[in-house]
């Protein structure tokens, strides 16, 4: 397994990135600002992470992908460090992470990640996503969830 950086001229596999966003229009907004690592061979990519830029002192992960057939086995971890590290080199003093109300299990791998809750937006998905019905296990993906952890250099 190989860590892949891909840049602006080379596709992603939108596939997986639709796994965690589902609105290609949405992912469209951030790819091309974004810098986007995965880990994977030259057949297929399992992991992927793209991190943007906010300010002079955040970088947000806009997207976290475990190919289904790879989750439970520390992909997510090793993308996770994979971004504290860049985040680190960047001189970044936080990464940010956004996901829904619904998505526990998200919510549990990032606080188990030294991640903090900072803010609730209500409302954020069916406003954002009007077109798009979310559900996960067996809850309405309405609010967005703000998640913050501080990096130390």
């Amino acid at each position: 397994m190989n860590w892949i950086t891909w840049d602006k001229h080379t596709q992603v596999p939108l596939d997986l990135l639709l796994e965690a966003d589902p609105s290609e229009k949405q992912i469209a907004k951030y790819l091309s600002k974004s810098t986007v690592f995965g880990l994977g061979s030259k057949e297929q990519t399992i992991g992927i992470i793209c991190l943007l830029p906010l300010n002079d002192n955040q970088l947000e992960i806009m997207n976290i992908a475990v190919l289904k057939s790879a989750r439970n086995k520390g992909i997510g971890k090793k993308l996770l460090e994979k971004a504290f590290e860049f985040t680190t080199l960047q001189d970044f003093s936080e990464i940010i992470v956004k996901t829904g109300n619904s998505s526990i299990d998200q919510l549990a791998f990032y606080q188990k990640n030294g991640f903090r809750m900072q803010q609730i937006i209500p409302d954020y998905f069916s406003e954002h996503y009007p077109e798009q019905e979310i559900t996960e296990n067996g809850i309405a993906c309405l609010d967005q969830i703000i998640l913050i952890k501080e990096i130390k250099s």
